[in-house]
């Protein structure tokens, strides 16, 4: 019995070893993919200042940018994630829904966003299979990241892709800050003054700065902000402010992108830590186990040691009681002491 449960808990031992270096070394690099089941809705509100055509003044007013970011899980593979993104900005006034029409004068931007990213690294891929486009238009060559940073970010400068203009910018880290107990890498990306469309195909001119506070463990974007100017160009108005706005997510988005982050960490930490700890204690004891029973089985089967008998006495000297005489049977003629043995015969 000892010796079955011994070999028993050996195997179990060694399956224990294996599922932790198969969970550490295998199941968690390889696992470490932008899922694709995402449909996230990012609120982003603030102030603005736009150009008003009837009084030819700057007016103030309020803003809500409604982002839906979804991943099309029927082109993505196990390879790289296809990302839609349609971002609706409207001005509040006379409480609007999410978005409004074009012909609605509270519009004040649409734009419909398609890219194709590498799951692992979450840099943008240019293949035409997956349809990426920028409000329609596939030859903008997107490049660097869009709406996600890499697993384990690092401290260091990122290229961060700005549908506005179709091109990156550098994203240098700025720091950490805590958000919602979670420890954040801050990242400023400044798009230069460069010309651009100020709406409705007005020419203009066109800067950017976009902070992002993101979860360095998922590359999770919990919290952004963008500060965003746009000038006419050319004619009576240029150089004039067009539109200039401060959007930062909303709390109840921080919110969700928070617990969003601490979801994935603790995926991430189950898979890379805990489980290949559990296969390794249970390996280490079972097998610790194991060898200990098959052990002590083994000397429970040998049999005692017996006792060799005494050497034979030498010549002269009396016998032990073991190599002693027995008795001879009655009837029979006593044996010859050994002095008459050993004499020579007479002649």
């Amino acid at each position: 019995m000892r010796r079955a449960l011994g070999v028993v808990l050996i195997g179990v031992g060694v399956f224990g070893l294996v599922f932790a270096g198969v969970m550490r070394f295998w199941v968690y690099p390889n696992g470490l993919k932008t899922p694709l089941n995402l449909n996230i809705p990012i609120i982003g509100t603030g102030p603005a200042q736009v150009y008003d055509a009837t009084t030819g003044q700057l007016q103030n007013v309020q803003l809500r940018a409604d982002r839906t970011v979804r991943v099309d899980s029927q082109a993505s593979d196990s390879k790289n994630v296809v990302v839609d993104e349609r971002l609706c900005i409207v001005i509040q006034k006379n409480n609007p829904p999410p978005c409004v029409s074009g012909s609605d004068a509270r519009l004040l931007s649409y734009t419909t966003h398609r890219v194709a990213a590498d799951r692992k690294t979450a840099e943008a891929v240019n293949d035409p299979k997956y349809g990426g486009n920028v409000n329609g238009d596939t030859s903008i060559k997107q490049v660097g990241l869009t709406y996600k940073w890499p697993f384990h970010a690092k401290k260091q400068t990122y290229q961060f892709f700005n549908p506005d203009v179709g091109q990156a910018s550098p994203a240098t880290f700025e720091g950490t800050e805590k958000i919602n107990g979670l420890t954040l890498y801050k990242y400023v990306s400044v798009t230069p003054k460069m010309e651009a469309d100020v709406g409705h195909n007005i020419p203009g001119y066109y800067t950017d700065t976009r902070t992002v506070w993101i979860d360095p463990v998922t590359g999770t974007i919990v919290k952004g902000n963008e500060h965003q100017i746009r000038q006419f160009r050319g004619g009576t108005l240029d150089g004039q402010t067009a539109v200039d706005l401060n959007l930062t997510f909303d709390d109840a988005t921080v919110k969700y992108q928070t617990n969003k982050a601490k979801d994935g960490r603790n995926k991430i930490e189950l898979v890379s830590f805990w489980l290949p700890l559990a296969g390794l204690i249970v390996g280490v004891l079972a097998l610790a186990g194991g060898i200990f029973l098959l052990v002590s089985a083994g000397r429970r089967r040998q049999p005692p040691p017996t006792e060799a008998p005494p050497p034979p006495p030498y010549p002269g000297q009396p016998a032990p009681p073991s190599y002693a005489t027995p008795p001879a049977s009655p009837g029979t003629a006593p044996p010859l002491p050994e002095t008459e043995i050993t004499q020579p015969l007479p002649r």
